[in-house]
């Protein structure tokens, strides 16, 4: 688990922090350019901005609160050592907010894939108006894989190995 929790850290969470910027850099200038025709772009760019913000303050979350302890527990369950109660109480409830904000991001996207046409760029597309489409959509696919490795791997693990 604690290797899971840093892979998902280190590949996922850089990801992550490297691509919003370049996407909200992307989005702005489409908007600009070609939101008079596309007026589209404003609400996937509202919706984009959003997902930044709340990505961003969900993996702090994970990487200074929840995944610190699940690496306490790994090395608790190691050195068969007592590890104190925190102060969230049981690991259950910062997973439980951690998945709710998943859900939260999954409709995030699947809003932004309906308003792109399924990041179908329309057919007066420009460069930049591709590789964004193409890029967002590499950032879902992305994201998708995070939250499966969290949900599905280390968030039940974490739960087992904390009520043994």
């Amino acid at each position: 688990m604690d290797l899971l929790a840093d892979y998902i850290e280190k590949k996922h969470h850089r990801y992550v922090n490297e691509t919003i910027p370049v996407l909200l850099q992307y989005f702005d200038k489409l908007c600009k350019v070609h939101g008079t025709q596309h007026p589209e772009l404003f609400e996937i760019n509202k919706e984009f901005n959003e997902c930044a913000s709340a990505l961003t303050a969900h993996m702090k979350k994970e990487e200074l609160v929840l995944f610190p302890f699940i690496r306490n527990l790994v090395k608790a369950t190691i050195t068969n050592q007592h590890i104190d109660t925190p102060h969230f109480g049981t690991v259950e409830n910062p997973i439980h907010m951690m998945m709710h904000e998943h859900d939260t991001e999954g409709e995030r996207f699947r809003k932004i894939a309906q308003l792109s046409n399924d990041y179908t760029p329309p057919a007066d597309a420009c460069g930049t108006y591709k590789v964004t489409f193409s890029l967002v959509k590499e950032f879902e696919d992305d994201l998708h894989t995070h939250i499966h490795l969290e949900n599905n791997i280390l968030f039940p693990s974490a739960i087992k190995i904390e009520a043994s």
